[in-house]
């Protein structure tokens, strides 16, 4: 028997027996497995030493290294969080979720391009299934929203939740976004609303959006309805009558008449929808001039802020926006149908048609553009 031979033959002996004795080889998979045990129960800190260890016996496990990378993150080891993540990237063949921390990494590190770029190619990769292609376009619209390009972030949280309606953090950063970057309060609520109800379990932001977050936006929602000049003073009653008055006004074909009457159901209740949108609809028809238009163009816009919900109201406003040649009015007034209804091909296609008109925003308009394709798709 050669040297060689009755080497391998012990080393053979020596694993079979470590086998029978419950001790398998120092591979490091007990590390690891011990590792996620750690990190499911948030013991952070030992799952990192775990996977550390890990990784020494298999440093070229992208798995491995990504657990240590994540962990790494989390524990706001930033440098060490790029170092690991970057040895995955090597070794993962172009894993998505690899690619997905990376660019999470990249945002945590400031370096804005980079996380852009790498988020847009899960994005776009139609090979993705579309769960995994919505994290990149969430993660995509979190880096447009601190970059403070609102349209832009938009556009990619829309999307994701084409792709991915149960993303959560979409709907998160969605609500986010309509506070903080748009103030569309109503909207905002509807968003946090929504994720609330998609996260099962109790977390630190579940709890923050339930308990603080939506409170304040309903608080702020009241407010500014009560704040509205005459709202202390209401008669809804009046209104009523008045409203009663003008659409027998309307009947008769008196439209002047009907106008008056919705003004006056207006004044006596500042907060009455169908008063706004009446007198918007009566001045109209009455005044064809360009004083008259806009009379009714700024009633109409009385009537959106009283009723956030109303797109059909809204494409109205907006249509006599553009044909008044206001064109940023119009933008806004659109921006906030697409809002209410983000599916509405006639908001989209009008919300584009006032950016395309206001200069500078081609990057906007196409944005919008491709989700529009995108709601044409299965």
């Amino acid at each position: 028997m050669s040297f060689s031979q009755s080497s391998a033959l012990k080393c053979a002996s020596a694993v079979l027996a470590a086998a029978i004795l419950g001790c398998g080889p120092r591979d490091g998979s007990k590390e690891f497995r011990e590792g996620k045990e750690a990190y499911e129960l948030r013991d952070l800190k030992r799952a990192e030493k775990l996977f550390e260890r890990s990784v020494v016996l298999a440093p070229q496990d992208a798995d491995r290294l990504l657990y240590l990378a994540r962990t790494e993150l989390e524990l706001g080891e930033l440098a060490k969080a790029q170092e690991a993540i970057g040895r995955a990237a090597e070794n993962s063949d172009g894993d998505a979720d690899v690619a997905l921390l990376e660019s999470q990494i990249a945002w945590h590190a400031k370096d804005y391009a980079t996380a852009s770029s790498g988020f847009s190619e899960i994005a776009n990769d139609p090979k993705l299934e579309a769960s995994v292609r919505a994290q990149g376009w969430a993660g995509l619209g979190v880096v447009e929203m601190t970059c403070d390009n609102h349209h832009l972030a938009r556009v990619a949280f829309l999307r994701a939740l084409r792709l991915d309606r149960r993303n959560a953090a979409a709907w998160y950063h969605l609500g986010l976004l309509y506070r903080d970057g748009f103030g569309y309060l109503e909207a905002a609520l509807e968003q946090f609303e929504i994720f609330v109800r998609l996260e099962e379990e109790a977390s630190p932001r579940v709890q923050k959006v339930q308990r603080t977050i939506i409170p304040a936006l309903k608080e702020q929602i009241s407010r500014a309805a009560t704040e509205r000049p005459g709202a202390a003073k209401r008669n809804s009653s009046v209104a009523a009558t008045s409203i009663a008055t003008a659409e027998s006004a309307l009947k008769k074909g008196n439209a002047k008449a009907a106008r008056e009457a919705y003004q006056q159901a207006l004044a006596a209740d500042p907060l009455s929808y169908p008063a706004a949108l009446g007198l918007a609809k009566a001045w109209e028809k009455t005044d064809a001039s360009k004083a008259g238009q806009q009379k009714a163009f700024e009633n109409y816009k009385i009537a959106c802020m009283l009723r956030p919900s109303a797109v059909s109201t809204f494409l109205v406003a907006g249509s006599m926006a553009a044909k008044l040649g206001l064109t940023l009015q119009a933008v806004e007034i659109y921006s906030r149908a697409v809002a209410a209804n983000p599916t509405s091909l006639e908001a989209i296609d009008g919300l584009i048609r006032a950016f395309r008109k206001s200069g500078g925003k081609a990057k906007v308009a196409e944005a919008y553009q491709q989700y529009r394709l995108s709601l044409a798709r299965k």
